[in-house]
């Protein structure tokens, strides 16, 4: 055994001085008796009198019940479950906290072991006590934190996620409700393939320049919620680095670019997104209103409209869902700019050239 100190006592100093600075004391119970014996620290930390201490060194006798009058009120269940536990025979391991003669609060974690003899017949208790306070402390500290941070995700609809060094999502420390339910289907890679078609891009070659760079970005695309609706989100991107300058994982925040109330109203169609739907569906007013069961009249009446007809929400939900499953998706940029394109993507036009002499071609 290595000791620090020497002479008769030099194991008992050691103990002793281990005890004091780290912070936990040892105790045993004999079962048979009751009788408890403690280390002089796991006196100091149950917050019992030190002068109780006689002068040959031997502590006042105690016993389990010694605890109960020292916790605190509050968590004396946790006290009756180790007498519960130790009846059984079995290990155990509880916090609790426990009042000082001087009123200070303290919080103790305890774990004990029982021993039994040759015949398996229960004979003592051996365990720790170990002031945690602080730990408790801090833990509570970052429990405040964490929940400040989850209420203002919550309201601004965001969430935080943290990626290995390849980029590989491994977790959602922070998450947006409607990933709640479903959370694997953005781990990994998983959450590119609710990417937008079209933004996969720009993604890729931002994700690359930070990489090469090991420097954040910022990035605004389109994801694919649960109803199968795009919408607009920004990300803000961070490396975290390890003490050698390699980046140990990445950090993101991600959020809604449109407030709640823009965004439900982005759901609502616009008279030139019909009419643009239409177009590219080949469809005439007549196949839109037999679609939808609406009257001609009304569809005409809705893409006269070049914006939002706010008092048509019925009519245009109908339509959109129509135009929808003939084969087009819609989208509103984060100007508010709102479009239609194909969702077949060979049956997209992009355009070439110079701006002023545009060319279209095929996908």
């Amino acid at each position: 055994m290595f000791l620090l100190f020497h002479g008769a006592e030099a194991a008992a100093d050691t103990i002793q001085f281990a005890e004091e600075k780290v912070g936990y004391g040892l105790w045993q119970v004999d079962l048979a008796t009751g009788q408890m014996s403690c280390s002089r620290n796991a006196y100091r930390l149950l917050g019992l009198n030190t002068n109780e201490w006689n002068p040959d060194n031997i502590a006042p006798p105690l016993t389990i019940s010694t605890f109960e009058t020292v916790a605190h009120p509050d968590d004396l269940p946790a006290l009756a479950e180790i007498h519960h536990v130790l009846a059984r025979g079995l290990p155990f391991d509880r916090e609790f906290r426990v009042i000082h003669r001087n009123g200070h609060v303290r919080s103790l974690a305890i774990h004990g072991e029982v021993l039994v003899d040759s015949s398996g017949k229960r004979t003592s208790v051996i365990g720790v006590l170990i002031d945690i306070t602080h730990h408790v402390e801090n833990l509570h500290a970052s429990r405040i934190d964490s929940e400040r941070i989850r209420k203002l995700m919550d309201g601004i609809g965001g969430s935080i996620w943290t990626a290995r060094s390849d980029g590989y999502i491994t977790d959602f420390i922070v998450r947006n409700p409607e990933m709640v339910p479903d959370v694997a289907r953005y781990l990994g890679t998983n959450w590119q393939t609710m990417l937008h078609p079209d933004d996969v891009e720009t993604r890729n070659r931002l994700w690359d320049k930070a990489v090469a760079t090991k420097t954040g970005y910022t990035n605004e695309y389109r994801v694919r919620d649960t109803s199968g609706r795009y919408k607009w989100r920004r990300s803000y991107v961070a490396p975290i680095f390890n003490d050698d300058g390699s980046v140990r994982e990445w950090v993101g925040l991600s959020l809604y670019i449109h407030a709640p109330e823009t965004t439900a109203e982005a759901s609502l169609l616009t008279g030139a997104q019909i009419r643009a739907a239409r177009g590219i569906l080949n469809w005439s007013v007549r196949d839109l209103a037999d679609r939808t069961g609406l009257a001609t009249g009304v569809v005409r009446r809705l893409e006269a409209v070049d914006g939002v007809n706010k008092n048509a929400t019925e009519a245009l939900t109908l339509i959109r869902d129509s135009l929808s499953a003939g084969g087009v998706e819609f989208f509103v940029l984060p100007d508010g700019e709102a479009g239609v394109y194909p969702t077949a993507k060979k049956n997209r036009i992009k355009l070439v050239g110079m701006p002023q002499n545009p060319k279209k071609i095929s996908a």
